[in-house]
């Protein structure tokens, strides 16, 4: 996958639901020194409360961002204080620890973000919570990435995420009424 410099991005945001992966050079620019930075948009059929719920309580970052049963986070959703995720991968543990920068209720969160025996380096987690009609917009970027390594884990992490993220905030009732009206509609197009 090529990767698209920020520097002179022409869109502010990926058009699709997939993370893009996105580089620019560091200070003096040499190809060596590069910044990688993750950018992804998605549109939740829940309200922004719910959304910004989700990523700021301990129950469901553990329900939806831990991917097996002994994943495990700690989410103090205050300037200051303690992230901390256990996530399983198969017989991995990765454990990735930080601290939140900022938080306005309901609108944005931004956290460090450490992941421990892979980067000696923390990257910034930054999300953006907006309103959308009857919907919600979640606008995640994942910057200052030290190496293209982490860079590839992220972008496995979080379009899984992202994908669990829409799970865990839509009822499978509704998902199944959502794909039988996609269905038909695809093939009335037809």
């Amino acid at each position: 996958m090529p990767l698209e410099s920020f520097e002179t991005s022409p869109t502010p945001f990926p058009i699709g639901d997939r993370p893009m992966l996105e580089y620019g050079p560091r200070g003096g620019g040499d190809a060596a020194e590069q910044c990688l930075r993750i950018r992804a948009r998605r549109v939740f059929p829940a309200s922004r409360k719910e959304l910004f719920a989700a990523w700021t309580t301990r129950p469901a970052c553990e329900s939806w961002l831990g991917f097996r049963a002994h994943s495990r986070a700690v989410v103090k959703p205050y300037a200051g204080g303690a992230f901390r995720l256990e996530l399983a991968e198969g017989p991995i543990i990765h454990v990735i620890t930080g601290s939140t920068v900022e938080v306005r209720i309901g609108e944005f969160v931004s956290f460090t973000w450490i992941h421990h025996d892979r980067d000696d380096y923390g990257s910034i987690v930054d999300v953006t919570f907006g309103q959308r009609g009857d919907q919600s917009e979640l606008c995640l970027v994942h910057h200052a990435i030290a190496s293209r390594r982490e860079a590839a884990w992220l972008m496995r992490l979080w379009a899984a995420a992202l994908d669990r993220l829409e799970h865990y905030l839509v009822p499978r009732t509704t998902r199944s009424v959502a794909s039988v009206v996609a269905a038909r509609r695809t093939s009335s197009a037809a």
